[in-house]
């Protein structure tokens, strides 16, 4: 039997490798494309790929993508290459996409083009409407609606699928994969305390002044024994460039790092106080590892799950009285939810193929 994977981001190698490691552990052939979305951040992800499995660069690309620009000139590179030459390797196979990027949408338009067996993992997110988190709600829409299975976790989730009458085959398991992407991690508390880590990246946040000027203002209101340690994407520091707020941040000693490899970054996580954040990645495993957070958005209607019992979450709202009661009571919404009981990624994987 012969499987494809076709990724390019980092969140899509971190969620999807377990799964990579159990189909090479079945005797399943494996073949990877790589879309090079995030080339220098997924290099060392790849390598947590165990067993042997045909590996396929897509593009010539060597540095991650962090400018609209540089989006628009890969996209474009991809489309052409898919328009010009046919892969035989993805035809009749299942071919396995994963999440709401555009390497999500360009890796189904492959899948599309070559006749394989579209598998989208991760279906079935919120929709708040085609327009509203633009591109996530879009290309989630689109590409479950080419799939011929999706892969969903959550009668949240399926009930999604149900109402947009998608064609294809909807398998359901337990919990998200990205619970076996922590096995992944060897997770240790470092010894410094009272750290605050900050990523953000969304689109809604970045390239809007005013939510960038409110998360600035809050954040230099959180308590001065808390050492606060912000992690840069490329776009957010081009941005925070751009509306003149990197100066007031180094002038009231908030400190800015690169992205650190996922084994670190987590570790950083695991190791703060409390996180601000607005990736559903990053929330996500905040909310599994039990880490107080404060979600910078101002509705979570492609989360609501994540906020449903007791959580380690906290919405904004971009509300400062929120965001103060947040940073007077952090404490008191640490709750640790990680546990090793199963492995969805092999749930997924036997359910995929058990008709087969």
């Amino acid at each position: 039997m012969q499987m494809v994977f076709i990724l390019g981001t980092k969140a899509q190698f971190i969620k999807t490798i377990p799964m990579i490691n159990h189909a090479i552990e079945k005797g399943i052939n494996v073949i990877l494309f790589d879309l090079k979305q995030h080339p220098e951040k997924s290099e060392l992800l790849i390598k947590k790929i165990k067993g042997s499995y045909k590996y396929l660069s897509y593009v010539d690309n060597n540095e991650d993508i962090g400018t609209y620009i540089g989006l628009i000139k890969w996209s474009l590179k991809i489309l052409l290459k898919i328009l010009l030459k046919k892969e035989k390797l993805i035809k009749n196979n299942f071919a396995i996409v994963h999440g709401d990027t555009l390497s999500t949408l360009l890796g189904s338009i492959l899948v599309k083009r070559n006749r394989g067996n579209l598998v989208l993992l991760e279906a079935g997110l919120g929709f708040p409407g085609f327009f509203k988190h633009f591109p996530e709600s879009f290309v989630r829409y689109f590409v479950a609606k080419m799939s011929n299975s999706m892969i969903a976790n959550g009668s949240e989730q399926i009930f999604q699928l149900e109402k947009w009458k998608v064609k294809g085959r909807v398998i359901e398991i337990s919990r998200n994969t990205i619970y076996d992407s922590l096995n992944l991690v060897d997770l240790k508390k470092s010894k410094e305390s009272k750290k605050v880590v900050v990523s953000i990246h969304r689109t809604e946040n970045i390239y809007s002044r005013e939510n960038m000027k409110k998360l600035v203002n809050n954040i230099l209101d959180i308590p001065n024994e808390l050492k606060v340690v912000w992690y840069l994407h490329i776009p957010t520091k081009n941005k925070l460039k751009q509306f003149n707020l990197l100066k007031v941040l180094y002038d009231n000693k908030i400190l800015l790092r690169d992205l650190l490899p996922y084994e670190e970054f987590l570790n950083e996580l695991y190791s703060s106080d409390f996180v601000i954040s607005d990736g559903d990645g990053v929330v996500e495993e905040c909310h599994i590892l039990g880490i107080p957070t404060l979600v910078w958005r101002y509705e979570h209607l492609d989360s609501t799950h994540l906020f449903e019992g007791t959580t380690s979450l906290f919405l904004s709202e971009y509300n400062k009285e929120k965001c103060k009661y947040f940073f007077n009571n952090y404490s008191n919404f640490r709750n640790f939810n990680y546990s090793q009981k199963d492995t969805p990624s092999l749930e997924a994987l036997n359910k995929l193929i058990e008709n087969e």
